[in-house]
């Protein structure tokens, strides 16, 4: 195996959860659009304290009765119906991959607050906590494979090859490896760049390819990229920080993920009969090294606007294709065939005009809210 490069490292999940409960204005509002939101089988655009947003037709687990989604460069929300001082944590956030890793964990964790402020809630400092906390390390690695048993971990942790990697499983070949549980911890190790393909996050070519140039390598499609995903749950950050707060994680937070590289690790098998002598293997070094490193510290020229572009471009690209299907499906219900599709087109011209017009019940109003929806897919 080749020498691993270090493309990105970086926080890639952060959850809170705060001690503060919406107010009736912004309870009406939601309420309002999850209704619509389950008649319409869609989520729905919502404008509320400056933010426009995502409202779900579902609420979360745990008694959340709200589902609230900012967008690719923001978090998924989940509010609780106001009640007593008995159950007083009514929100929980989790940012979103990409803002952490163009902007840091930092610039998230001011900017989850500020959302909530916005929004008219109150909070002090000890009134948020941490649930969980990943860190993600991703190398380019040609010829790297997993071997399951050579990960040296305490015995009743749980190893999966399985769970949530089993779409990975691609003929001989081990794609992705889970070690641990939540809301404990966890070790995952995948294929990223199959990932990145396979759920069309392109953006993480941009983010990628920096430090590849300052390495001196072109990256390709076809470029080995795989994540060690390092993942704290609430009861692993509980154990390992005492508490759970912003305070506490900032006083070293290397600490958490440091803790987690030397309970499990990747050993290089060995003619010794102990395999918790076995020596590291080195992809295993250069990972705690790395997360020796960790601070809040964050330096990204990523181009966000470029990511923002593409991102939309991929959505016009998938509502194009959208419409094409639907027109050659209508026509095909009507037992037309290929001569008669300018008639077809003709048709479809008359039915949006009349939309537009207002004639057709709901379709003018989806029209003018598409401009809150993509303002809040996309944080724009």
């Amino acid at each position: 195996m080749n020498d691993p490069i270090l493309l990105h490292a970086g926080f890639d999940n952060f959850d809170l959860a705060y001690n503060t409960q919406i107010g009736a204005d912004l309870q009406k509002v939601l309420a309002v659009a999850k209704v619509a939101a389950m008649e319409e089988r869609r989520a729905q655009p919502v404008t509320f304290g400056g933010h426009t947003f995502m409202v779900e037709g579902h609420g979360g687990r745990g008694g959340y009765a709200y589902s609230v989604d900012t967008g690719e460069l923001g978090a998924n929300w989940w509010f609780k119906e106001p009640r007593t001082a008995r159950d007083p944590w009514g929100v929980r956030a989790s940012s979103r991959a990409l803002p952490l890793a163009v902007h840091g964990i930092e610039h998230v964790k001011q900017a989850m607050d500020q959302f909530l402020t916005d929004l008219g809630m109150t909070f002090e400092e000890v009134d948020r906590r941490i649930s969980r906390l990943d860190y993600a390390l991703d190398f380019l690695l040609p010829g790297f494979s997993i071997e399951p048993e050579n990960f040296v971990s305490h015995a009743r942790r749980t190893k999966s090859i399985s769970g949530e990697f089993s779409q990975k499983q691609r003929g001989t070949v081990t794609n992705g490896i889970l070690i641990g549980k939540m809301p404990n911890a966890e070790i995952c190790i995948y294929d990223k760049r199959r990932e990145v393909i396979d759920k069309r996050r392109p953006y993480w070519w941009e983010i990628w390819e920096k430090r590849a140039s300052e390495a001196g390598v072109a990256l390709s499609k076809d470029s080995e990229i795989w994540r060690f995903e390092f993942r704290a749950g609430r009861k692993a950050i509980d154990a390992l920080l005492r508490r759970r707060t912003w305070e506490a994680f900032t006083r070293n937070p290397a600490h958490i993920f440091r803790k987690l590289a030397f309970q499990t690790r990747l050993a290089e098998p060995s003619s010794d009969t102990n395999r918790a002598r076995w020596p590291n293997a080195r992809i295993w070094d250069v990972c705690q090294r790395e997360l020796e490193r960790i601070s809040l510290d964050h330096d990204s020229d990523v181009d966000v606007s470029r990511i923002i572009a593409e991102l939309k471009a991929a959505n016009l690209r998938t509502l194009e294709a959208q419409t094409v299907g639907l027109v050659l499906a209508q026509a095909a219900a009507y037992g037309l065939n290929e001569g008669d599709l300018p008639t077809v087109l003709k048709q479809v011209g008359l039915d949006v005009e009349a939309a537009l017009a207002g004639k057709v019940e709901g379709a003018g109003a989806f029209l003018v809210r598409r401009g809150g929806e993509f303002e809040a897919r996309y944080g724009c």
